[in-house]
């Protein structure tokens, strides 16, 4: 794995945006291709356009990139996603379960997701940093959802019905286009785990 060579407060300190974005994109087109142990912080400078210190500047290590990149193409759509005023806990899962279906079934996402699955093995620090990066923003969004609607519940059965609700929603459609089962995501399929998801747990939540 890559270690910093930026001190923390070369790293740390306020950076131009247009760059990061920039490098960001350059991390996924490289990921991609190369996947994450032969990705070079080398090659990511190369892609975005800047010199390699800059990368270091931006993000540290290229474990820091790695996160910061699936955070910001694996979460952003649904973790910035606004909530709609005066919805039920019902309606807001409902646009929540869309806005995830476009995430997950969006074609560079899938191949995102397939480099965690594939250098999990060899890797064991990839799926780690997949989970904080891709996972945990978008479990902490659905979950401040249910209990903005369910104060009474516990934060581990929040949780338990947030992890819940993205499991429903991704269901046997995800699996097959995950797979290569399905070339294309079977639209009507997700619509339906998203109406169950959206049902069984706002009904477990607030009764």
């Amino acid at each position: 794995m890559d270690h910093a060579i930026a001190s923390t407060g070369a790293a740390t300190r306020s950076l131009d945006p247009a760059k990061r974005r920039a490098i960001l994109e350059g991390a996924q087109e490289v990921f991609l291709r190369d996947g994450f142990s032969a990705t070079s912080m080398d090659e990511v400078a190369r892609a975005a356009g800047v010199g390699k210190m800059t990368v270091y500047r931006h993000f540290g290590s290229k474990d820091a990139l790695f996160r910061d990149m699936l955070r910001e193409v694996c979460g952003g759509t649904l973790v910035d996603a606004p909530t709609p005023p005066g919805a039920t806990l019902e309606e807001e899962l409902r646009s929540l379960g869309h806005a995830f279906v476009e995430l997950i079934t969006h074609p560079r996402r899938l191949g995102t997701y397939r480099i965690a699955l594939s250098e999990a093995e060899r890797t064991p620090d990839v799926s780690k940093l997949f989970y904080e990066g891709a996972v945990t923003p978008v479990i902490a969004r659905v979950a401040d959802r249910i209990a903005a609607h369910a104060p009474g519940l516990s934060a581990q059965d929040v949780r338990l019905l947030a992890g819940g609700f993205l499991q429903i929603v991704q269901g046997y459609a995800f699996m097959r286009l995950i797979m290569g089962m399905d070339r294309e995501p079977d639209m009507a399929l997700f619509e339906r785990q998203i109406t169950l998801a959206s049902e069984m747990i706002a009904a477990r939540a607030v009764g």
